[in-house]
């Protein structure tokens, strides 16, 4: 829910107003309804309104000469435009931004996504920035961990990713940082023709250019960075390395899914400290919640708190023969967030052919499960805003 209450002017069709009633209300929006210009312009004028969702074409409302108004007069310039359309064609797009609109999405559109975009953009701050500082947003780095090998871990971080870029939206990096047995490639069948070497090699000279000819792009929009082809290449990745990639992959996307390997190695140990929020992934067995232990010792060293920093997700739960979830949370004292059922054969067919779960199959039980840690994400660990000097953008 947003700390404080957030004033939305909304002119939209009556379907969309539904949607927007149920999705927004909830989270402590107010909703300014109205399908009068005047009336519009009155409201904004009259008291402060954080933002506008406008229909590019209502019967009676031409939303482009609308976004051109709230842009020119003094008191809503600084308005954040939301524009929601059924058009689909470019030049539609084109007019939206050309009129002052923050954002285009095309209709139907799910309310969870809604509610993250809006969420983002009330973030990300108004149209008209100082002339002194510019008001950028930087990503949150989610680190997955498993407590040892075999849980599954690369599996949820591959359709993680999917599922905040195709459900949210969001700008996703995936860092494969299992530097010496990473799989994430075979995950997407991805050719590993350039790797994190490339970055290290050219550390000093990060810039967008280079970051672009290297990270590979899946055709679910993610763009991934992929771990070296060969072992011996390893040691010359150290923690700094991890630390400047992980602070310039931050400030040009929404989420850094960084794949941990399972050790406690300085590079591993950069990635948890840097981590907005860590998914430990266990499975129900002895071994898994044994490490657990090792895990909340070194967590308790390094500062993580469990309460907000690190987040349990127990893999493969349900199993008839492992250690229920209740026993576990006794033991540890710690809630288990996440549960995800075993997604048997789907899943592994979905590995072996290189095309994750949550492309091909979305309503299976263990994508929709991954996708509820998006919509936690989205909701909880939304992209921070921060000003910075103009000139003097993130690394």
């Amino acid at each position: 829910m947003p700390s404080t209450l957030k004033r939305i002017l909304v002119m939209q069709d009556n379907a969309t107003l539904a949607l927007l009633r149920q999705s927004l209300m909830p989270e402590g929006y107010e909703l300014l309804e109205t399908t009068s210009v005047e009336q519009a312009l009155a409201w904004v004028r009259e008291s402060p309104v954080d933002m506008a969702i406008i229909e590019m074409a209502l019967a009676d409302i031409n939303g482009l000469e609308l976004a051109r108004q709230l842009r020119t007069e003094d008191s809503t310039r600084r308005l954040v435009i939301l524009m929601l359309t059924f058009k689909t064609e470019l030049e539609g797009k084109v007019a939206a931004f050309e009129s002052g609109a923050d954002e285009y999405l095309i209709k139907p559109i799910q309310g969870q996504e809604l509610v993250y975009r809006i969420r983002l953009l009330l973030g990300r701050g108004t149209h008209v920035r100082d002339t002194r500082t510019q008001s950028m947003t930087r990503g949150r780095i989610v680190a997955l961990f498993g407590t040892k090998g075999g849980v599954g871990r690369t599996t949820i971080s591959v359709n993680l990713s999917v599922a905040l870029q195709r459900r949210l939206r969001a700008r996703t990096v995936l860092f494969d940082a299992d530097f010496f047995f990473g799989d994430i490639a075979l995950h997407l069948n991805l050719s590993p023709s350039r790797t994190i070497l490339d970055l290290v090699q050219r550390i000093d000279q990060l810039d967008q250019e280079l970051v672009d000819r290297v990270l590979t792009q899946h055709n679910t929009g993610v763009r991934v960075l992929l771990s070296p082809r060969n072992p011996e290449d390893v040691e010359s990745i150290d923690p700094s390395h991890i630390e400047r990639l992980l602070d310039y992959f931050a400030s040009c996307s929404d989420y850094v899914i960084v794949d941990c390997q399972t050790s406690y190695d300085e590079r591993t140990l950069m990635v948890l400290e840097k981590a907005d929020a860590i998914l430990l992934v266990i499975k129900p067995e002895v071994g898994c919640v044994k490490n657990m232990a090792v895990f909340s010792e070194l967590a308790a060293k390094l500062g993580l708190s469990f309460d907000k920093k690190v987040h349990i997700v127990l893999n493969r739960a349900g199993s008839k023969s492992g250690i229920a979830p209740k026993e576990i949370e006794r033991i540890f004292r710690r809630q288990i967030e996440f549960q995800i059922g075993s997604g048997g054969n789907a899943v592994v067919m979905s590995v072996n052919r290189g095309v994750p779960l949550m492309v091909e199959h979305p309503n299976h039980a263990f994508a929709l499960q991954v996708s509820q840690i998006a919509d936690y994400l989205g909701r909880n660990l939304p992209p921070v805003e921060y000003e910075s000097a103009l000139g003097n953008s993130a690394p």
